[in-house]
């Protein structure tokens, strides 16, 4: 019965028993010595393992959101305080490549380093709180094992949710911890509860979303609790020094923050990203009539208007189109009949509601559709161990950690199904990854339960057990690793095994990046515009240059009024990306083309679907 989480008296001496049958030597000396040597290798091998594909991949630019936080990280580096504070992007992982950028190491590999620490702590922290709850090395390196293909896979994506990730696994610690004290004294309760404030704090830093998930596992967690003790009749009076101490804890160490972001920003606020991403949910007419024709970066050393999307900020250009007869291209899979969204802004709260209501329904398939394409085994997880929960299988007093990572999950499946969208698939599948390790501790944690179970039940059974329990981690080495779906889902968004060693990978981007700085054709800090925003952005972060406007403007270097526009709002360079057969262009009415290039990339649309093809890319200085 090593499984019971000792949180009371009671359990406290159930969980005891074990020791008067099994009082071996060999066996403590393993638990206390062999065990954590076991976890500690393989904590070593994990982040050794990841930080191989992230030095092959240190080159590249995975997505714009990353230029962002490393334009961000660089303002920190050189002291630029006013720009690099910021409401929209949240500063945790800044904050942690901003030492590394000042000692010299490149925007790219800084953020491979934060990456690789988040990949120790989810090993470290999550490995030792599967052990510490049962004692047995099995489910722990069960979980670990299963861990370190899906680290692998994510250590190169330059945004801040592998930390997502390590927070969430630093929470359970925390939460634990803080269960755990309940029933201990008044100082216990207090700092655990500020321990629990504390890093909710970081949560808050590390992305805005897990503020309201932090909160709703609080509460899920005392709900259980209290039922729990009200079952028992245990007195739960004196258990609210801890919530307050950890809402006084969370206060405090956020103030400085939240301080910072009112002075700079004018008014009170926590960040601007939830408002901003929940607002476009009721978007009446798409994001080309929603935001400004011609964003500028807000400042100068930003790569991109991208980084800050903050209404009072990005809304600060041009918000018209200077010339009518340009239509913006538009999405036609989003905007047909059926399709369209039906209520606006201006719309009432009941209609409001009913409608963001249905869409959330609409989006469920693609949010579950998303999450199997790197954990298909975390929907059968959660079904059964919600299954065990209804019929009294699994009971809140025996396997109280198991039920806070399950509360844990729920929360944090609920908080993104709730602004998830149809019309983009379910979104990008990195909002999600917590899911996956959060259901593979549920899983590990229960392994000892379920190996009582089925060990007596005969030897066919006991064979499907193992099959079974072996799937997950079969599956996310397959899928995160490999890059081979079969036989567990149709699609990944992978379809090549990650490069663990080898050369150096070198992006096409990079290689063209490289072509243009060694021409001279945009020198540093040069203002630029294109007609296509993404591979542009990425082009600038390698350059050095400052790109303005967003993605599917439709933005063209023929027309005079949006040329003057453009000159008008400092803009130096137009960049033509055109498919690599297409007709030769005259830039003669724009002004003087500088540069003609060839590279693999992403140019025939400006969406972050488009696939890579042969592309010319040519560089138009304005003529004023």
């Amino acid at each position: 019965m090593k499984h019971v989480t000792s949180t009371s008296a009671a359990a406290t001496q159930i969980t005891h028993e074990p020791d008067h049958r099994r009082s071996g030597a060999a066996p403590r000396r393993f638990a206390r010595v062999v065990a954590p040597l076991v976890l500690a290798l393989l904590v070593v091998v994990g982040v050794a393992l990841s930080a191989a594909v992230a030095y092959h991949n240190r080159l590249g630019v995975t997505n714009v959101d990353g230029i962002s936080y490393m334009g961000i990280a660089r303002e920190y580096a050189n002291g630029w305080l006013p720009d690099a504070i910021n409401a929209y992007w949240s500063p945790m992982v800044s904050w942690m490549m901003a030492p590394f950028i000042a000692a010299g190491l490149g925007m790219q590999t800084a953020f491979a380093v934060v990456n690789c620490f988040a990949v120790a702590v989810v090993l470290g922290i999550g490995g030792w709180l599967v052990w510490s709850q049962n004692h047995r090395i099995v489910p722990a390196v069960l979980f670990m094992v299963t861990a370190i293909p899906a680290l692998m896979s994510a250590v190169s994506v330059q945004t801040p949710d592998l930390l997502v990730v390590a927070w969430v696994v630093g929470y359970l610690w925390a939460l634990r911890w803080a269960d755990q004290s309940l029933h201990g004294s008044t100082r216990a309760r207090l700092v655990s509860g500020g321990v629990l404030g504390a890093v909710a704090a970081i949560g808050y830093f590390v992305k805005l979303f897990l503020l309201p998930v932090a909160v709703g596992a609080v509460i899920l967690w005392l709900l259980l609790r209290v039922w729990s003790a009200r079952r028992r009749r245990e007195p739960v009076r004196h258990w609210w020094t801890s919530p307050v101490a950890t809402i006084v804890v969370f206060a405090v160490v956020i103030a400085p923050w939240v301080g910072a972001l009112t002075m700079k920003y004018g008014s009170p606020t926590l960040g601007s990203s939830l408002s901003v991403n929940i607002g476009s949910k009721f978007d009446d007419g798409g994001r080309a009539t929603d935001w400004p024709f011609l964003p500028v970066p807000p400042n100068s050393h930003a790569f991109s208007p991208n980084e800050d999307f903050t209404p009072s900020v990005y809304k600060q250009g041009p918000m018209d189109n200077p010339d009518p007869a340009v239509v913006p291209p538009t999405d036609d899979a989003a905007t047909t009949e059926d399709t369209a969204p039906k209520v606006t802004k201006d719309s009432g709260i009941a209609a409001r509601a009913g409608y963001y209501l249905h869409e959330r329904m609409l989006a469920l398939p693609y949010y579950l559709q998303k999450i199997s394409t790197f954990a298909p085994f975390a929907a059968p997880i959660a079904l059964l161990f919600a299954a065990a929960l209804v019929i009294g299988v699994v009971r809140f007093r025996r396997y109280a950690f198991t039920c806070i990572v399950a509360a844990t999950t729920l929360v944090y499946f609920v908080g993104y199904g709730m602004i998830t969208s149809s019309s983009s698939g379910g979104g990008n599948a990195r909002y999600y990854w917590p899911l996956f390790y959060l259901t593979a501790m549920i899983g590990a944690l229960m392994l000892p339960a379920v190996w009582r179970l089925v060990r007596r039940r005969g030897v066919v059974r006991t064979i499907v057990a193992c099959v079974a329990i072996a799937v997950v981690p079969v599956a996310s080495f397959t899928q995160n690793w490999i890059g081979s779906p079969a036989p567990f889902y149709p699609s990944v968004n992978r379809t090549e095994a990650l490069r663990v060693t080898g050369p150096t990978d070198v992006p096409e981007i990079v290689r063209l990046a490289d072509q243009i700085r060694a021409s001279g054709a945009l020198p540093e800090d040069a203002t630029v515009i294109g007609s296509n925003y993404r591979s542009l952005s990425s082009l600038a972060f390698l350059t050095d240059t400052r790109v303005y406007g967003r993605s599917g403007q439709g933005y063209t270097y023929h027309s005079d009024a949006m040329r003057k526009l453009f000159i008008d709002q400092g803009v130096q360079y137009f960049v033509q990306f055109d498919p690599a057969t297409a007709p030769a262009r005259d830039y003669s009415m724009a002004g003087k083309l500088v540069g003609t290039y060839n590279a693999t990339i992403s140019c025939s649309a400006d969406r972050s679907t488009d696939p890579e093809i042969p592309c010319r890319i040519q560089i138009v200085k304005f003529a004023k």
